[in-house]
């Protein structure tokens, strides 16, 4: 089967659904494939949180506030690891992003007076964050609406396993559908929205089928790939229910203890820090970062969980019982916190039946979204012509540390730039005739992978690929966890040749999968051990300070004759040196 069209969009979320809307409205004929269901499929349309971050600096609550502060705000928390005019375009494009959210009819918490209930992100200077109720989904809803109202073709439930490239050009895409049947997509340019890796790890707050797919087919048909290293992990109730553990939650200084019923942060911090001040740090971002001395709390978390100190259901114990909102301080981050928590509190409520206040939960470090990704341009092109790609799937807006708030937008404001320019180029482009050699060769390849009768079953390799992540690359890294984790993803990639076990097409979807997440793992890992310093959200143990002087420069990875090779492209020092990484507020 064979399906042509000018622009190819891979994914079902919030990027991929941008990017379609503005090709088609650019006069491309547009189709649309991906691995799930249409509405429920990746990460955008996953209730995992109360609230999605939306990132305008509109300066309604503080007039100062700027799309020049925004982009301030981007490069200081990126430490050097974003590129300036992608930031710069992020900052300066999220208005009129909004403008479209809202026509589009998508929500956002507003006050009894009509405006935006704006609230201070992650690492940011200014409150700029605007709140979707229930994470993304509202967007994915309405963007289906308006895919569905222009009658763009979709294809759900469908895989690519290979990308179709002649002399760096891509052609097309090829993969597999659930019932097992081989599909070509015959197209002038294509456009990836398909998510992060967040599936990696053990604990995560993603659903089943973010699995790298993207990053990897990406890579091993020639695209480079940026800032892997760099990634957003956080805590996360795993018991009585799944969801996101806010940031402002720590600003109430819950009550933590261990499977043993011993309060235990404090056996982590350093000398002059205490529990309460690392919580009050802590509140101000949900990713673990080493930027601000908050850190010590996910460590703390980590280690007690990793060295067998976890609850009966896995986690550590963390107690609201005993604290109330009329402790937070009567100013306005104060406020803020307490028009959070109230949020907070009634949805998982309403969605998750969780009273807070009243059932201690038990929380983990969880894997969350990649910072990095393929290496774009400010018009979303990939290294491979033709290619193009938006949201977590693409790598440069973002560094070291992420804004919270920025990854939706980013999915907003890169899919509309990437749908806009894949048209763009489609209309100035013809056709390549379809590599047909490319096309058998993957036939053949999936037809054997279909038959194997190892003794391995596709799950259970991904379970060992999360086991080993969590492990060894998670929070805390070192020269030796990393080389753990790289030597036991080697011998799992033979696995994944050699010993798997496939039985129907599920198993095969399962085992492209795995395929995937053992690669993606891999060049995780590998960028990690090059970096031999601490930075943001990369934390090394045996090199605990960040090294400016030989470490200043962003790890582009791409894969040569089946090995995963390491160039560098080096920041502006002056640039660094004019948006300081420093904490900015508590």
């Amino acid at each position: 089967m064979v399906v042509q069209c000018d622009v190819l969009v891979i994914g079902g979320g919030a990027a991929a659904g941008r990017a379609a809307i503005e090709a088609h409205d650019n006069g491309a004929s547009v189709v649309v494939v991906m691995k799930g269901a249409f509405g429920t499929s990746g990460a955008s349309a996953y209730k995992i949180a109360e609230i999605a971050g939306y990132n305008v600096a509109d300066g309604v609550v503080d007039p100062e506030d700027t799309p020049e502060t925004h982009f301030a705000d981007i490069m200081r928390a990126a430490a050097g690891m974003a590129d300036p005019k992608l930031a710069k375009i992020l900052a300066e494009e999220a208005p009129q992003s909004l403008r479209g959210l809202e026509k589009m009819n998508v929500p956002f918490h507003k006050d009894e007076d009509g405006k935006y209930f704006e609230v201070l992100g992650c690492f940011a200077t200014k409150p700029r964050m605007h709140l979707i109720p229930g994470h993304a989904e509202p967007i994915v809803h309405e963007q289906k609406r308006e895919i569905l109202e222009r009658k763009i073709p979709i294809y759900e439930w469908t895989i690519l396993t290979r990308f179709l490239v002649e002399k760096n050009r891509i052609v097309g895409a090829m993969g597999i559908n659930r019932e097992g049947k081989n599909i070509v997509f015959h197209a002038k340019a294509v456009v990836m929205g398909t998510g992060g890796a967040g599936q990696l790890f053990s604990y995560n707050i993603n659903p089943a089928d973010i699995t790298g797919d993207g990053y990897s087919l990406g890579f091993r048909a020639g695209a480079e790939l940026i800032n892997m290293e760099f990634m957003q992990v956080g805590p996360g109730l795993i018991y009585p229910c799944k969801n996101m553990f806010n940031s402002w939650l720590w600003a109430l200084h819950p009550k933590v203890t261990n499977g043993l019923g011993d309060e235990f942060i404090q056996n982590y911090l350093p000398e002059g820090m205490t529990v309460e001040r690392c919580m009050d740090l802590r509140s101000g971002h949900y990713p673990f970062s080493s930027y601000d001395g908050s850190q010590w709390i996910d460590i703390a978390i980590q280690t007690e969980i990793k060295e067998g100190r976890g609850g009966p259901h896995g986690g550590v114990i963390v107690d609201f019982t005993g604290v109330s909102e009329e402790d937070l301080p009567k100013t306005p981050r104060g406020e803020e916190l307490r028009k959070s928590w109230n949020i907070t509190v009634k949805w998982l409520l309403e969605n998750r039946n969780l009273d807070l206040r009243k059932t201690p939960v038990e929380v983990a470090i969880l894997g969350h979204a990649i910072n990095g990704g393929l290496l774009i341009d400010e018009k979303a092109r990939t290294t491979i012509q033709g290619l193009f790609a938006a949201g977590e799937t693409a790598g440069g807006p973002h560094g070291a540390d992420r804004l919270g708030g920025n990854m939706i937008l980013t999915c907003q404001v890169y899919g509309k730039r990437a749908g806009r320019f894949a048209a763009e180029y489609a209309s100035q482009n013809e056709l390549c005739p379809l590599p047909i050699q490319q096309i058998e060769e993957e036939k053949n390849r999936l037809l054997m992978m279909s038959v194997k009768k190892g003794t391995v079953k596709p799950h259970h390799i991904k379970k060992e690929l999360q086991e080993i992540m969590w492990r060894y690359v998670l929070v805390t890294r070192s020269e030796e966890s990393l080389n753990t984790a790289i030597e036991k993803l080697t011998a799992l990639r033979e696995k994944c040749k050699n010993a798997m076990s496939i039985n129907n097409n599920k198993e095969l979807m399962h085992a492209i999968e795995a395929e995937n997440m053992v690669l993606v793992g891999e060049i995780i890992s590998r960028a990690a051990r090059l970096r031999k310093e601490t930075r943001g959200s990369h934390f090394r143990v045996d090199y605990p300070q960040r090294n400016d002087e030989n470490f200043l420069f962003r790890v582009v990875s791409w894969l040569e004759a089946d090995e995963i090779r390491h160039r560098t492209i080096a920041s502006d020092p002056e640039t660094v040196r004019r948006y300081p990484y420093e904490i900015v507020h508590v």
